[in-house]
């Protein structure tokens, strides 16, 4: 006898299947829409950005605004966020960790391209494996964790060098001279910067059999709430299997998963510097 949806027990049910309080969903979608913006904004701006009407947002900012998720300013009348949801996001934030929300991620990247899958950090001296999950492809490589990367001829490191301040990596490049076993490659300030606009307009940044021949190395920026790269995820395979281009279904996944970890984090793209127009 098949089970009606009351009688099936809450931990068989999915979270769309489960009985909620719609007028919380709603408040919790203004108030997600309130933060996007980064600043106090007008009610039409915030009913706009949701899709309701004016009369039903401002209904919902008056009980958000009394439980302090949300505030108004005297004298603008501009919605902003509140102390309480304040509060509640630093919570959150505190129970984050980036290397946690990265290895979270590369555990679905390798499930889902059957590919090895990294984490690195930036350490005093470079780019520095920190995690590591290998595929059941064999490939030969020289990459374990603890081992410290090149700047430029890894991929993390040409992902960390595009969003690092450009005296730091000088610095850690002429460190690397000395550090490392096998040459560093030297770019004029020019090329470094056409590197670095190229990988932060790609998303991600790529190098083909730099390390060990044969050998294709992906890697993409985890962003924390701040948008700061303090972790990269990356992608080892064969040439055949690993693919540079933008449109290769390995690539894909890895921009999601960085996408997603960066959204645990608190991360929102555009959202500092988003502009809505104001009525």
């Amino acid at each position: 006898m098949q089970k009606k949806a009351e009688d099936v027990e809450p931990a068989e049910q999915t979270d769309d299947q489960r009985p909620g309080i719609q007028s919380v969903e709603i408040g919790a979608e203004i108030l997600s829409a309130l933060a996007t913006f980064g600043r106090p904004v007008p009610l039409r701006s915030l009913a706009a950005k949701c899709g309701m009407p004016v009369g039903k947002v401002h209904r919902y900012l008056v009980s958000l605004t009394r439980s302090g998720l949300v505030e108004q300013d005297a004298l603008s009348g501009h919605y902003g966020v509140g102390r309480s949801a304040i509060a509640i996001g630093l919570s959150g934030l505190w129970a984050c960790s980036p290397v946690k929300e990265a290895a979270r991620a590369i555990a679905q990247l390798r499930d889902a391209t059957q590919e090895t899958t990294f984490g690195a950090i930036w350490t005093d001296v470079g780019p520095t494996v920190c995690l590591l999950e290998e595929s059941d492809r064999p490939i030969y490589m020289n990459v374990r964790v603890g081992a410290l990367l090149p700047v430029y001829q890894s991929a993390a490191g040409r992902v960390f060098a595009a969003h690092l301040p450009e005296e730091l990596i000088k610095r850690v490049v002429k460190l690397q001279e000395h550090a490392l076993s096998t040459p560093v490659a030297k770019l004029t300030s020019v090329q470094a910067r056409e590197l670095h606009q190229e990988t932060r307009a790609n998303g991600y940044a790529g190098v083909a059999g730099s390390s060990v021949p044969g050998v294709n190395a992906v890697a993409a920026p985890v962003h924390d709430y701040k948008g700061n790269v303090t972790v990269v995820i990356g992608l080892l395979g064969r040439e055949p299997d690993l693919p540079l281009s933008a449109e290769s279904a390995p690539i894909k996944s890895l921009l999601d998963c960085a996408a997603l970890a960066s959204e645990r984090l608190g991360y929102r793209a555009g959202a500092a510097g988003q502009q809505e127009v104001e009525d």
